[in-house]
């Protein structure tokens, strides 16, 4: 049986790329955007009396994965592979999602949200009211997550130093990634560097030292400038101040 799907609208925002959006929206940086619907469809009818609702649901593709995958790793916790259907990985066999995001206001085909994981450009496929009656289960079991969770709770957040310049949002952005766990992990494409590590988030590379629970952060550049002759000079710095 074909399915057809036709977007109602597109998100937009600043956020472009993955690493830009935070792992948790509700526990992290308040990222905004706004939903353009469509117009000529009568969309701005549908629209009546979504106003009085904090909260909507959004049903949304992912829209630049061409793949899917039956297991996916974790981006937190040093955890096993879990299968795709216990995760919220985007790899699915149909790359569809489903965000719970706040409303900020409606202005004609216009919905503006908040706490949204979503890059711009996402197109859009439904819209529902959150109604907390119906879609709140406080008691509901967390399976493998909650277990994850608990043990991470029971760990001190490491220290981090900045030793370079590095732009306020970037350095929310590198915190967020490594405040938690600092070490290689594949979905957040850290990896053993000399005697250090370094982050990739996008076009920026992230070098940096743990020592016991600080993470210093010695040079933060594009990837075009990896060969930069004060990579060395700034390396040597670190090594002899730790």
């Amino acid at each position: 049986m074909a399915l057809t799907l036709q977007p109602i609208g597109y998100l937009h925002a600043t956020e472009e790329f993955k690493y830009e959006l935070p792992p948790q929206p509700e526990n992290g940086r308040t990222v905004e955007g706004v939903i353009q619907l469509e117009t000529g469809q009568n969309y701005e009818v549908a629209l009546r009396d979504l106003e009085g609702f904090s909260r909507i649901w959004i049903l949304w593709w992912f829209h630049k994965n061409e793949n899917w995958r039956p297991t996916t790793l974790p981006p937190r916790g040093r955890t096993s592979r879990k299968g795709t259907f216990a995760t919220r990985s985007p790899y699915r066999p149909n790359p569809l999602a489903l965000s719970c995001v706040e409303l900020l206001g409606v202005d004609r085909l216009r919905l503006f949200v908040g706490g949204h994981d979503l890059l711009s450009g996402t197109p859009i496929l439904d819209i529902k009211p959150y109604i907390p009656e119906f879609d709140s289960f406080p008691q509901a079991k967390g399976g493998w997550y909650e277990e994850m969770t608990t043990e991470l709770a029971g760990r001190r957040p490491y220290e981090i130093i900045f030793d370079c310049e590095v732009e306020p949002d970037l350095k929310e952005v590198i915190t967020e990634k490594l405040h938690l766990d600092p070490f290689p992990h594949r979905t957040r494409r850290v990896v053993k560097f000399d005697d250090g590590f370094r982050l990739s988030c996008g076009d920026y590379r992230v070098f940096y030292g743990v020592q016991g629970d600080t993470v210093q952060i010695y040079r933060v550049c594009n990837r075009e400038s990896l060969e930069a002759p004060d990579l060395g000079d700034q390396k040597h710095r670190y090594d002899k101040k730790n």
